[in-house]
């Protein structure tokens, strides 16, 4: 082989390099060496370390397909796991979210035979409040504090009250 020759291969093997591509499937020499196998992308030429040697690049050998396979069941399969426990869960919360709304919808029911049964006209069936939703009801018995709330705030003089110069008077006598 001349030197231009060889220097040109050297060139080549050098640019293949520089491309810094690694295959996926390693030729026979960088699988049996365990290196890495640089090629160019999207091109059929002979990995770097083959074209430095001026050999055939042959990526097809049995050993290297069955690596690969194995790497990529191995990786399959871890997929497959974390992907069936990631169902699992979203399967076990949506049972949970089921059921805590079904609790809910019978508390409701419940509380309103309760107040049916106090006199209140309530349709159980159509409950609409706003505070439900948010997940915060008051019970009858709230209700009347707060009543009781507002008129001590309002015995006090804070509610509005004006002590005759238009200013309110909080908590004067």
């Amino acid at each position: 082989m001349s030197s231009d020759s060889r220097k040109r291969q050297i060139r080549l093997a050098q640019e293949i390099l520089n491309a810094n591509f690694v295959s996926d499937i390693a030729c026979d020499k960088c699988f049996v060496e365990n290196r890495p196998c640089y090629i160019m992308p999207n091109s059929s030429l002979k990995c770097a370390e083959c074209t430095r040697l001026g050999r055939t690049c042959v990526n097809m050998s049995w050993a290297s397909l069955d690596k690969t396979r194995e790497e990529y069941q191995a990786k399959v399969d871890a997929d497959e796991k974390l992907l069936s426990e990631v169902i699992a869960r979203l399967l076990r919360n949506k049972k949970i979210l089921a059921q805590a709304n079904e609790r809910a919808r019978k508390k409701a029911l419940c509380l309103a035979s309760e107040l049916e049964a106090e006199g209140e006209d309530v349709n159980a069936e159509s409950l609409d409040c706003p505070a439900a939703s948010i997940g915060m009801a008051y019970s009858p018995m709230m209700w009347s504090t707060l009543g009781s709330i507002d008129d001590a705030v309002a015995s006090l003089g804070v509610a509005g009250s004006s002590d005759g110069n238009g200013a309110g008077a909080v908590g004067s006598s």
